[in-house]
């Protein structure tokens, strides 16, 4: 154990590895888009754009997710939507509450995931826990899933400060990394299990990997 008390620390994203949020989160966010571009006269379909943008939301905010799509999904390659800020921010917008209101019904997680994480909680690892999602939306499913036990910390999207402009991925990890090095835990102590990958996980020295089951 450390000075702290703390042994071996596991960062889980919520998002993908948890429950099953990706589909739900890319749904609301190609829901907004269609929506919205339909009203500028760009007409997109909408089960394509959902599965073009499953790959694009772990590790992401909605608006990020977006400028990501922006700049790789040809349907999107359009003046009267590329260059339209005000319309990036309302599609962001309407797909944070789409997606508020899908969370305030639940969320599917994924199957023995609950059994995996006090299987780790057993052998005395410790789990931070990182969502892409805000806190209001996290903790409730938290407590219906009975994790709250089994946390160190969580740490959500609207945790992170901005002060930066770096990724939220990113800054995420930054603070993770802060508050473990508050609680005099080692990097070499800690590991990360992301559906986007784990290069800013890498990044700052933790080891990390891309699957999709904890």
């Amino acid at each position: 154990m450390t000075v702290a008390g703390v042994g071996r620390v596991t960062i889980v994203a919520f998002d993908g590895i948890i429950a099953d949020t990706l589909p739900l989160r890319a749904r609301a966010l190609a829901d907004a888009m269609v929506l919205e571009c339909a009203a500028t006269g760009v007409a997109i379909d909408a089960d394509a754009l959902r599965t073009t943008l499953l790959p694009l939301v772990p590790g992401r905010t909605f608006s990020e997710s977006m400028a990501s799509a922006l700049a790789s999904v040809p349907a999107l390659q359009h003046d009267r939507i590329q260059h339209d800020v005000t319309l990036h921010d309302i599609i962001a917008l309407r797909a944070q509450h789409a997606w508020a209101a899908t969370v305030a019904h639940g969320v599917p997680l994924h199957d023995g995931v609950l059994a995996r994480l006090q299987a780790l909680v057993a052998r005395g690892v410790r789990v931070v826990l990182r969502s892409d999602s805000q806190r209001r939306e996290v903790e409730p499913l938290l407590r219906l899933a009975g994790l709250e036990d089994s946390m160190l910390f969580l740490r959500c999207a609207d945790d992170v400060p901005r002060l930066t402009g770096a990724p939220s991925l990113q800054a995420s990890y930054e603070a993770i990394a802060v508050r473990l090095e508050r609680l005099r835990v080692p990097r070499g102590l800690c590991d990360a299990v992301e559906a986007s990958g784990g290069t800013a996980a890498l990044a700052l020295g933790f080891s990390a990997a891309s699957r999709t089951v904890l």
